[in-house]
């Protein structure tokens, strides 16, 4: 048995490593739900301009690479700006929203999705989208921990926990969509 401690092991953040841990719970989980159904059905809109169960996940992996991007060029800025109550307030009304059942429309930027898209290869990109906030979130500097590295379009700045709570909320937001449409094809 070898004793040998490695130090250049970087470990996350426990508190940040929670928060990811149950996004990656989540999202597990939300592909198990979905492997084995049909191709067309998890690519059938719901209506017509309204989005299929598939562009719905190809929406939340956008999400997080252009979430992770951001940070990943904040975190390189000499002067990041300390989160405050300002900033914690906007974070618990983006909250609200996203758990209020309300509908939104998405950004430009996360709102083109493929018409079609297999579940195997969303699962790829997903995959890949999750081990690199993985890496960020685990190379985060300390002394980072309370400073905005985000901005939501609507929220403004936020820490990278508020961060990875909107990450949760928002895949809960688009869940509880999918749910529906699972429903609503499989009656």
């Amino acid at each position: 048995m070898s004793t040998t401690t490695y130090s250049h092991i970087q470990l996350m953040n426990p508190s940040l490593e929670s928060q990811y841990l149950k996004l990656e719970e989540s999202r597990n989980r939300l592909i198990g739900e979905l492997e084995g159904l049909d191709e067309e059905l998890l690519n059938r809109p719901a209506a017509t301009g309204k989005w299929s169960i598939n562009q719905i996940v190809a929406h939340l992996i956008q999400v997080e690479q252009l979430t992770n991007s951001y940070i990943q060029r904040k975190v390189q800025e000499k002067e990041l700006e300390s989160a405050s109550l300002a900033h914690s307030i906007r974070s618990i009304l983006l909250r609200v929203a996203l758990h209020s059942g309300m509908k939104f429309k998405a950004p430009a930027a996360v709102a083109k999705v493929p018409a079609y898209a297999s579940l195997n290869s969303l699962r790829i990109q997903w995959d890949a989208a999750r081990y690199q906030l993985e890496d960020t979130l685990t190379e985060l500097p300390p002394q980072q921990l309370g400073k905005c590295l985000f901005r939501h379009p609507y929220a403004g700045m936020l820490s990278i926990s508020q961060t990875l709570d909107f990450l949760q909320d928002h895949f809960t937001h688009h869940a509880r969509q999918i749910a529906r449409l699972r429903q609503q094809w499989l009656q």
